[in-house]
Formats: C-alpha cells, sequence, structure tokens
C-alpha cells in the first residue's frame, strides 16, 4: 500500500506545486489544508477538485515494443450533479515513448438539460511507431503512422429510463509508413505488399450510433449495477471517407456487492469490423496484462472479472483474471488467436472521497509480458461510457 500511498502523495504534491506557481499570489503560501478530509484527516483531492483544480496522472509506458515512455494527464473533474450521475471531466495529455513516438490529446465530457444529455468529444494528434504481429507469427514488424483524430459523441435519457441512446462523429487522417524495401526483411516485405494501398495520406469519416444501459451507483469507480454500451460507426465514401467499412462493439460491465467490504465485477467486450477497414482499425485483445495491439483480427472477444476488498474507508485491494479470442474470417494479415489468459492484483486508494473516485496501482501478467498500470478511475473506464 506504501507504493500508491507514494502515487498519491506525488500527485497532491504535483497539485500543489502547479498551483502555487500558477495561481497563488507571491507573499501568500500555498494552504495545504485543502488536500485534507476534515472527516478522516487523510488525503483528499474533493475540496480541490470542487472549485476547479486538475489531478495530473503520471502515465508510465512501460510496453517493450516501444522501448518504455512517459507521459501525464491533467484531469479536471467536477463535481456531480446527483448521486450517480457522470461528473464533467477535461483531460489534457501529452506522452512520448523511448522509439521517439509521441502523442497529445484533449478530451471533454460533460452534461446538459439536468443531466438528461451526456457529451464526450475529443482530438488528438499522434506521430507513433508501433508493431503488428503478422501470420500469426510471434515475431512484430513496427509500422509508423502519423494520425490526426476527433469525435464528437452524444446521448439522451430515454424517457425516465436508464437507457440512453444518441448519434457519433469520428474523423481521423493517416499517413502510413513502413521503410524502404532494402530495409526490410522477407516478412516485412510481405506486409508491405498486403498493405501498400494504404501507404498514401488517407482520412477515415465516419457517422455511428450508440445505445446504453447504465445503473452504476458510481460512474468513475462503480462496485455496484450495470453499464452495457452498444456502438456502431459506419465509414463510407458519402461522408467523405477513403473506406467503406463498419466498426461494432458491444461491451457490459456488471458490478455485485457483497457485503460492505467486497465486489465482484466482470466485463466482457466484443468487437468486429465489416467491410475493407484498414488493419489499424482491426479489433484486438483488451486485458491488462496482454500489449496493445497483440492480438488482432476482425473480431475480438475479451472477458475480465475483478475482485475488490475494501480493507478500510480508503484502502482497497483488487485481483482479476482474464480470457481472449480473435477471429479471422478474410484478412490477409491476421490469424485467429484464442487461450490468451491474463491475471494480476492492484490496490486501490479513494483519492476523492466526494465524488468516489479511486487512483491504484496495477501489476499484471500475461502471455509474454508482465506490465505496470497506473489506474486514475476504474481500470474499465474505456470500455464504460
Amino acid at each position: 500500500m506504501s507504493i500508491v500511498r507514494g502515487l498519491a502523495c506525488f500527485t497532491i504534491a504535483s497539485i500543489a506545486l502547479i498551483s502555487e506557481l500558477t495561481f497563488a499570489a507571491p507573499a501568500k503560501a500555498f494552504d495545504f489544508s485543502i488536500f485534507v478530509d476534515p472527516e478522516d484527516n487523510y488525503i483528499d483531492a474533493s475540496a480541490f477538485l470542487a472549485r476547479g483544480g486538475f489531478v495530473p496522472v503520471p502515465v508510465i509506458i512501460t510496453e517493450p515494443a516501444v522501448d518504455g515512455g512517459f507521459g501525464v494527464i491533467g484531469q479536471f473533474v467536477g463535481t456531480p450533479q446527483g448521486p450517480g450521475d457522470q461528473p464533467p471531466r477535461t483531460m489534457i495529455g501529452l506522452a512520448r515513448t523511448g522509439n521517439g513516438s509521441t502523442a497529445g490529446g484533449i478530451m471533454r465530457s460533460g452534461n446538459l438539460r439536468e443531466g438528461d444529455v451526456r457529451y464526450k468529444m475529443g482530438l488528438g494528434k499522434a506521430n507513433m511507431t508501433v508493431p503488428i504481429f503478422p501470420f500469426g507469427l510471434d515475431q512484430s514488424i513496427d509500422y509508423s503512422n502519423k494520425n490526426l483524430a476527433t469525435f464528437a459523441s452524444a446521448r439522451m435519457r430515454l424517457g425516465d429510463s436508464d437507457f440512453w441512446a444518441g448519434p457519433r462523429l469520428v474523423y481521423r487522417r493517416t499517413d502510413l509508413s513502413l521503410g524502404a524495401d532494402a530495409e526490410l526483411g522477407p516478412i516485412a516485405s510481405r506486409v508491405r505488399d498486403v498493405i501498400n494501398d494504404l501507404f498514401d495520406s488517407k482520412q477515415y469519416v465516419a457517422l455511428g450510433a450508440s445505445l446504453h444501459y447504465d445503473t452504476r451507483n458510481n460512474p468513475i469507480s462503480p462496485t455496484n449495477g450495470i453499464n452495457a454500451v452498444f456502438k456502431y460507426d459506419l465509414y463510407d465514401d458519402a461522408f467523405g471517407s477513403d473506406a467503406d467499412f463498419g466498426i461494432g462493439q458491444f461491451a457490459v460491465a456488471s458490478f455485485t456487492e457483497f457485503g460492505d467490504e467486497w465486489s465482484f465485477g466482470v466485463l466482457s467486450k466484443y468487437k468486429w469490423t465489416s467491410g475493407d477497414n484498414p488493419f489499424f482499425t482491426s479489433p484486438s485483445v483488451d486485458l491488462r496484462g496482454v500489449q496493445s495491439g497483440r492480438y488482432a483480427g476482425d473480431a475480438a472477444y475479451s472477458t475480465e472479472i475483478q475482485l475488490r476488498k475494501q480493507i478500510t474507508d480508503r484502502w482497497a485491494a483488487v485481483a482479476f483474471g482474464g480470457y481472449g479470442e480473435t477471429r479471422v474470417t478474410d484478412s490477409r494479415l491476421y490469424e485467429a488467436e484464442d487461450d490468451i489468459w491474463t491475471y494480476g492484483a492492484g490496490v486501490r486508494y479513494r483519492l476523492a472521497r466526494q465524488i468516489g473516485l479511486d487512483v491504484g496501482l496495477d501489476l499484471a501478467m500475461g502471455p509474454e509480458d508482465s506490465i505496470f498500470y497506473i489506474q486514475f478511475g476504474h481500470a474499465w473506464g474505456r470500455e464504460m461510457d
């Protein structure tokens, strides 16, 4: 637990330093008491966030494919309007890896019409060198992708129910490269032949829709309730897209509390593509302990379970395990994979009691690597919406 306490202290110290340098008057010392909860005297960021502050979250990149790296995400989290409501949030992030890849972006989510409309939008730019694992081989091939992407989505509550629905818009421009043939081995040259038509600058534009069901007791770090999300994006030349294809995803996260100390969660996700989708949009197994994009295909399924034990009002421990597989129908680049198992454990600290925000560390073991993760909110936050 001392590691996560150190993370919390580092976060608080970063907040205090940035705030003092940015907002405080030169003659007035920063008041650190704003980071102490008067109810239990523990480190807490609730009061600071309530007055418009932000939490800088360090991002430690541990994947060996990009030679490690580091980044920072500034999280501006507001106070939710009511119990179970999503708090307004703005995230600004920058990252750089050991192989020279860079990425940055901004995302905003919030509520309108007294919480009956929820929206999310983002803009990001990246110059990434990342691996693919073609033809079912263990050997990876690196490719570079200069990528500019933006998206926007909104959903409205259907009557007085827990169902939500709304439109989506996605735009991305890519500039792909794989290197000169003289510098490539036979496997990379084979990959080049397969994806040669993608090397020119391309743009992909999609219109989509989503359907949501949400009964979580806390949208940031839930311990009870269900969050189900169905999304489908259609890329078509009628919208200005250089390729016609579809991407669909269905994810269900379920949480059940057992008494005051135990909570059990299950996340299952299935993602698929149809049509002439570029290889870098292919679904991949998404589990803690699996390198991003390591197992990809025309469809990917993954499920993960997590058991949480609340040790004190502030501290909790988690243990988790997962399984994944991919399916391939007509891909020239990927082969189907199954029996992908992962497991791991972590600790959590309740950094902002009033909005239910946890931070923590996980160590996950997969088929190839052991990977550390810094968590801000729930580990499944990207899949929940």
